[in-house]
């Protein structure tokens, strides 16, 4: 989906360290000096869940959310494996085709070129990210595995906690993960468990 003035405001993710996100809500988004797989861009995704793994709050780490302009030409008709195997790919293909972002891996991973497109940049509260996390959690339901902390929550918002290693082998840190679901959502289940 090519898109140039659409009314449709994308909403982005992105997880980081507190002192970098100090310095992006300081200054700005910046591309890379350094290519990565995505070359110099930015990297967010629409998944508040993969961004949690990259700004877990629990590691001094944080998310940011930031809006997509609506006047942003991007794109989702992009060969990500391309970029795998060279990490030129995306930064010639921005040059080349003149788009501000590309939508790759199915939305996990949303890669911007122009810093300036990225409107209304905010730093999440842990509440609010974890009341996000949860909603997505629903919406993707129990079977849907995740990484990191994200999967430990995961595992306690379903009641599947004796299936994770993490929170059995660490009960303080199922004891933390627990309090702070109870403290964020009032309950630390799903809705659709308790149901």
């Amino acid at each position: 989906m090519d898109t140039e003035d659409s009314t449709r405001t994308v909403r982005l993710y992105h997880g980081t360290r507190d002192t970098s996100a100090r310095a992006i809500l300081r200054g700005g988004f910046r591309r890379s000096k350094s290519r990565s797989y995505t070359g110099t861009g930015i990297c967010l995704s629409a998944s508040i869940s993969i961004a949690y793994e990259y700004g877990m709050y629990e590691t001094r780490g944080c998310v940011l959310e930031a809006r997509l302009s609506p006047t942003a030409r991007w794109t989702d008709r992009y060969d990500a494996k391309a970029s795998i195997q060279d990490r030129d790919a995306l930064d010639d293909y921005f040059m080349r085709s003149g788009m501000d972002a590309v939508c790759t891996y199915g939305g996990n991973v949303w890669v911007v070129w122009t810093p300036s497109v990225l409107v209304s940049v905010r730093r999440l509260s842990h509440r609010e990210a974890i009341r996000r996390l949860c909603a997505e959690f629903d919406e993707d339901g129990p079977a849907c595995g995740y990484n990191a902390v994200v999967g430990d929550y995961a595992s306690i918002w379903w009641d599947q906690e004796a299936g994770d290693p993490n929170l059995t082998r660490f009960p303080e840190h199922q004891r933390e993960l627990t309090a702070r679901l109870q403290r964020f959502m009032g309950h630390i289940r799903s809705t659709k468990v308790l149901a």
